[in-house]
């Protein structure tokens, strides 16, 4: 008898899942830590990529849970009140992964242009909150010296965060069967 037909050269899949889940995690926390570290430039926001690359494989639950916990740790780290940058990337991750579960194919085209857009308008919806709202005096250096080149920084980023998620789900990941129905002889062709 083989190996593989005992079961024992196999890790079970609730394993593999929590192996994933483990690994994603430590990889948060670094990138909370590389966000909080350093001196005060332009930085990458690598949890962003991050939750959206996960929404990308994962369901909507998961990624709006990833995604709300990503969020929270962005809004501690850049010193903003904890929140809303938590329910932005609930609500995107959420949207983002039903997305890819029932439109659009898991490649890395589609994820930099659903990626782009909700960074977009994040961007937008930041600056125009946290500094032109108020009227601060330079609040157009904030966006030309602090908000553009960290969402450049981030957008570079997102591909090899995306490549590790796609590498981590092909390891880790259960692997899905496409089931096709069976051909029914009562429907007319042309």
């Amino acid at each position: 008898m083989k190996k593989n037909e005992r079961g024992e050269g196999r890790v079970k899949p609730g394993v593999k899942t929590a192996i994933k889940w483990i690994v994603l995690s430590v990889f948060a926390a670094a990138a909370y830590v590389s966000l909080t570290s350093g001196s005060g430039g332009a930085k990458a926001l690598i949890l962003f990529p991050l939750a959206a690359g996960i929404a990308v494989f994962e369901r909507e639950i998961p990624s709006a849970i990833f995604g709300s916990a990503a969020g929270l740790l962005l809004d501690v780290a850049l010193g903003k009140l904890p929140g809303f940058t938590a329910l932005w990337l609930c609500l995107c991750c959420a949207a983002a992964s039903a997305l890819f579960g029932s439109l659009l194919r898991r490649n890395i085209l589609n994820f930099i242009w659903v990626f782009a857009v909700i960074g977009g308008i994040y961007l937008y919806i930041d600056y125009y909150f946290y500094y032109k709202i108020w009227a601060y005096e330079g609040y157009e250096l904030v966006l030309k010296y602090r908000l553009i080149p960290s969402a450049l920084k981030t957008l570079g980023w997102s591909l090899p965060v995306f490549a590790g998620i796609y590498i981590l789900e092909r390891l880790c990941g259960i692997p899905r069967k496409l089931g096709l129905e069976e051909q029914d002889e009562n429907i007319e062709r042309i």
